[in-house]
Parts: C-alpha cells; structure tokens; sequence
C-alpha cells in the first residue's frame, strides 16, 4: 500500500475504524494525524500510536488526503474556517446526506470522494459505497478504495444518488438483521432456552448462514432452498413467514429507509 500522508477531521467512531484498520494493516503510523478538540479522543489517537492536532487547519497542511469525519451539522463550518488549506486537498467525506455540491462549495475543492460507511466498520468487516467527483484521478480513486478496504468491502458507485440506496441497504442494514436476531433470541428463551446461550446460538448461526453466503456460489434464495427440505422444521417456518408477508415488508422498510435517506439529504441541501 502506497504511504500517503492523512488527516482526519474529527476523532469520533468512524475516524477510529479507518485508522484502527489502516494501523491493523500496517500503515505507517507516522503518516496519519487525527485533529480533534477533545482531550479523550487525543488519548486514543495516541493509544493508537498516531498523531493528534487540535488544530484543523495544521493537520490538513501536512497531508494529501483529508477525511471529513465530524458529524453532518459541523461539515459547512469545519470547511469554511479551513477553505485556504482545502482547497488543494483530495476531501473523503463520510458526512450522511451532505453532497459533494456543498462540500466543493464550502471547502474549494473539487476533488471530493463521498463514502458510506456501515457500523461493521468498527471490527474490520464495514460495507462501504463510494462515489467521486469527476476531477479525482483514477489513481486517487485507487489509492482511496485501497485504504477504505482495511475496515472491511467497497463498492464504487457512478451516481452520487445512489448513496441514498446503499445507505437504506448496507448502511441501515446492520440494524435490520440485529432485529431478527433479537426475535429469534426472544423465540428461545419463550422455549426455556436461557439467554445466554440463546444468544450463542442465534449469533453463531447467523455469522455461520453470512459465511456460507459469502463462500458459496449460489444465491441466497438457492442456499435457503438447499436448507429446506419437504414436510421439514425449516419448510414450516419458511411457509409461515412467506404467508405474514415478511419478504414485502423488508422490502418496504428498506425503501422507508432510502426514502428517509432522500429527505435528509433535501433538508441538508436547502
């Protein structure tokens, strides 16, 4: 991996899952800078073993690429006190709903790299979309895809507006199968299962169907036929869940969650 020097503006979750997965890898330590204000999130960027700044505009000067990590309503300010040192940088924004339009006008940059993230991201295995302006070079493009690739997947995306469909996707959807885990922890402990290892069981089974998944050639509808023998304990449950409707209503809480997705990024931009 080419060494470049970075900066992270804002030391929260996110900030801390990029650099936790670049340091895993063996990036240089040297070459990255956090810039936070708080004094507890310094302690962990030097826990981590690289740089910390509280001052934005020093941290951007020293580095190539500038990771915009501050919550969505502290991007227009962060950018415009910092626009003279911005302006010449690569920005990758991870800021839901703010457009790369906004941060070319509030940062004079053009070269911006928009990029949702999942939760997942936080033990290396995220899901991440990426979009990018048409003035980032290919290698640039590269170079970013390579270092988001420590925490996890990526998946370049020609439309910025399909960010709001990976967000109701990948990026909500953590949240989604923790809802069925949670129901079929519930189902075993109405079964005298206690919750312990309930747990054990509802989890290692899903991290088990989410490998054979990711092993496996066939589709997930074939695999799920493959489990689902005749007159079987899985074809009753299959049936009953197909006769409540449950693959419409995912269906309808992921465009609930795109249609969300849409709206905040409207409100952002007026």
């Amino acid at each position: 991996m080419t060494i470049t020097q970075l900066a992270f503006i804002g030391g929260g979750n996110i900030a801390q899952a990029i650099v936790g997965g670049l340091v895993e890898s063996g990036y240089d330590r040297g070459a990255i800078t956090i810039s936070d204000p708080s004094p507890v999130q310094g302690a962990k960027a030097e826990a981590m073993g690289v740089n910390w700044s509280q001052n934005n505009a020093a941290a951007i000067n020293v580095s190539d690429l500038v990771f915009i990590c501050v919550k969505p309503n502290l991007v227009e300010t962060v950018c415009r006190e910092a626009t003279e040192q911005l302006a010449s940088k690569t920005l990758i924004s991870v800021a839901a709903g703010i457009t790369t339009q906004q941060l070319i006008k509030w940062s004079g940059s053009s070269e911006i790299v928009r990029c949702m993230p999942n939760t997942p991201a936080l033990v290396s295995q995220g899901m991440t979309g990426l979009f990018a302006t048409a003035t980032v070079a290919m290698t640039t493009r590269d170079s970013v895809g390579e270092l988001l690739s420590t925490i996890g997947k990526v998946a370049w995306f020609d439309a910025e507006s399909d960010l709001d469909a990976v967000t109701a996707i990948s990026g909500s959807g953590p949240a989604y199968f923790f809802y069925l885990m949670e129901a079929m922890v519930e189902a075993a402990e109405s079964f005298n299962i206690n919750r312990e290892v309930a747990q054990t069981l509802v989890l290692q089974t899903a991290l088990g169907a989410a490998t054979m998944a990711q092993n496996h050639d066939s589709a997930p509808k074939a695999l799920r036929a493959q489990v689902t023998s005749p007159g079987g304990t899985t074809e009753a449950a299959c049936q009953l869940l197909e006769a409540a409707g449950l693959s419409d209503t995912i269906q309808a809480a992921c465009k609930a969650a795109l249609d969300r997705s849409i709206s905040l990024s409207n409100d952002q931009s007026a």
